[in-house]
């Protein structure tokens, strides 16, 4: 029993310590001033084939879902003028999703890929990535082609918007 409640308290604590971006004794680095501050977002499709194997096509749609699932939700949020040429940006945030590099671990079936580069400098200012869990029938992967690519919209805006800093608990 001591060894079940240990288990389940490392795990409340890890789970916790990874939510958090604080971490205690490393100063909160700042995001790059670009993200903040920029207005106006070229959005690039950096690729992805939406993969076909023998009978079976991963996902539904054609190889440009994740680029239109990703404009679709940025335009939604509103947060960021979205323009047509990169010359007219000041961020360019290149989606793509990669078969190749699923990092070796089974029940993933792709990844979601972010970068974020400044358009005049093409310095990567910021990424992101989240991994595409593997599904029998086609309608449970695009469901979690979807969640992840929820995690990607999500961790832009927690990037613009971050959580402000909870207050520490008094005695």
């Amino acid at each position: 029993m001591n060894n079940l409640m240990l288990a389940v308290g490392i795990s409340v604590a890890a789970a916790t310590a990874f939510a958090s971006a604080d971490v205690p004794g490393v100063p909160q680095a700042p995001v790059p001033a670009q993200i903040i501050g920029g207005k106006r977002v070229f959005i690039a499709y950096s690729g992805g084939e939406n993969l076909t194997l023998p009978l079976l096509t991963v996902f539904s749609g054609k190889s440009d879902r994740v680029y239109n699932q990703f404009y679709a939700g940025m335009k939604e949020w509103g947060r960021y003028e979205l323009v047509s040429a990169p010359g007219d940006a000041d961020l360019v945030f290149e989606i793509g999703l990669d078969f190749n590099d699923i990092g070796g671990k089974a029940p993933e079936i792709g990844r979601l890929k972010l970068d974020i580069r400044d358009p005049r400098s093409n310095v990567l200012l910021w990424s992101l990535r989240e991994y595409v869990q593997i599904a029998v029938f086609k309608g449970h992967r695009d469901k979690n082609l979807d969640k992840a690519m929820d995690v990607i919209v999500a961790g832009v805006k927690d990037l613009v918007n971050p959580a402000p800093a909870s207050a520490p608990a008094q005695p």
